[in-house]
């Protein structure tokens, strides 16, 4: 906006807001607008802004008054204005829902956590009757063709990374026990959806039989899960009331005193009475507080593997291993590329070792066993016999170690000269 500064008019004159004439303001000043200043002898030479600057324009809270006040001079002002809020208006009409965003990508698989040790056993349970044996059932749809996906069961407690088949669909439990159904729980994830049925082609001509794949690896024993806490025991209930006391009966009638007769003999001792009833047991005392419950025992566990292949030249040679997959605790020690499990505590140890192995050289018996300190350990030579020097044979153990003289060093070693070994998978666990 602008307005002019009082240029062209005479002595006592002034020009109106947009300066487009000249009015009488008498002996007062113009306050740059319509109206003058209302100071007499004041000469009408008022000095106007060439130029008024909006400033700031905010929301005061509702109820106060509207501000202007000015950030700049008189001849350049900058007015911020201050806004009160009206009240509320009623809501508007809901507008149209907007079209589905696509679908984000799906997240990386979360690595999975190490499985806990075992609990103990409990105790087995009476035998119940044999049942009469069922019908044989109809012969099932043909697997999926993936060792590690099953159909989908309700209710059963699935480990997190389950693979998972449901109404056609790949699911993945995302946690350990998931509720719910795959498609309708967040418990599980999408991992690819059904496509459509196609039209049969086809049938093709019976191609030649394949050569038999070779056996596949056995897997490393898991390692035993944490035992859970013992629950509370309830407190004991209160004792019943004591029943009330029946009525006495009345006292029966005095009779007459009779004469007294001569003093007899002095009578023979009469046996002794029987022991009083014993008296009501008194009330159970109220249960103690609940102690604290104990801290879970700490885990000590590691597994090792070694997918290449190494050669064994002589009975007796260290089989190595290059990768730590998992580490628990300090009393179970490996540096990776090393032969040598140091256990540096004293305890119970569960050793279990796998690997397959071949003999380069001659047909007959192909093996490993475990060392402990240089000597075999009881149960945990382990061989197969193989017929051909390219055979490949499976071979593990399970035995547990009581050390009473830590440190002590594990490896294992070739029973065998000239094998071959790849695949080898050692897990060692601390029991107590």
């Amino acid at each position: 906006m602008n307005i002019f500064r009082n240029t062209g008019c005479s002595s006592g004159f002034c020009p109106d807001s947009c300066g487009n004439s000249c009015q009488d303001c008498g002996n007062s000043c113009q306050n740059c607008g319509n109206s003058c200043c209302g100071m007499p002898g004041c000469p009408c030479t008022p000095v106007c802004p060439d130029t008024i600057t909006i400033g700031t324009t905010i929301t005061g809270a509702p109820g106060t008054e509207a501000q202007v006040t000015n950030s700049g001079t008189p001849q350049n002002p900058v007015l911020n204005f201050v806004i009160p809020q009206g009240a509320t208006g009623p809501q508007g009409p809901q507008g149209p829902q907007g079209p589905q965003g696509p679908q984000g990508l799906q997240g990386v698989q979360g690595e999975m956590g190490m499985t806990g040790p075992m609990g103990p056993t409990g105790p087995t349970g009476p035998q119940g009757p044999t049942g009469p044996t069922g019908s044989t059932g109809p012969i099932g749809p043909a697997g999926a063709g993936l060792e590690t996906v099953t159909s989908f069961t309700p209710g059963f407690p699935y480990p997190r990374g389950s693979m998972l088949f449901y109404n056609g669909s790949l699911y993945q439990a995302a946690v350990d026990n998931p509720t719910g159904t795959p498609g309708s729980s967040p418990d599980y994830n999408l991992i690819s959806v059904a496509g459509p049925t196609g039209s049969a082609g086809p049938t093709g001509p019976t191609g030649p039989t394949g050569p038999q794949g070779q056996q596949g690896l056995q897997g490393p024993t898991g390692l035993q899960g944490t035992e859970g806490p013992t629950g509370p025991t309830g407190p004991t209930g209160p004792q019943g009331q004591q029943g009330v006391a029946g009525p006495t009966g009345p006292t029966g009638a005095e009779g007459p005193t009779g004469p007294t007769g001569p003093q007899g003999q002095q009578g023979l001792q009469g046996p002794a009475g029987s022991a009083g009833a014993q008296g009501a047991e008194g009330p159970t005392g109220p249960t103690g507080p609940t102690g604290p419950q104990g801290a879970a025992p700490a885990v000590n566990a590691l597994y090792a593997t070694n997918t290449g292949s190494q050669t064994a030249a002589s009975t007796g040679d260290d089989i190595t291993f290059d990768t730590n997959q998992v580490e628990e605790g300090s009393d179970i020690t490996h540096s990776a590329s090393s032969a040598d499990f140091s256990l540096t505590q004293n305890g119970l140890y569960r050793i279990t070792y796998s690997a397959v192995v071949t003999n380069t050289s001659s047909t007959g018996n192909v093996g490993l066993e475990l060392q402990e300190d240089g000597t075999s350990i009881d149960g945990s030579v382990k061989e197969a016999k193989v017929s051909n020097t390219s055979d490949p044979a499976t071979v593990g153990a399970t035995v547990l170690v009581n050390v009473t003289s830590a440190p002590v060093t594990i490896t294992l070693n070739s029973t065998e000269d000239n094998t071959t070994v790849t695949n080898a998978a050692m897990t060692i666990q601390k029991l107590n």
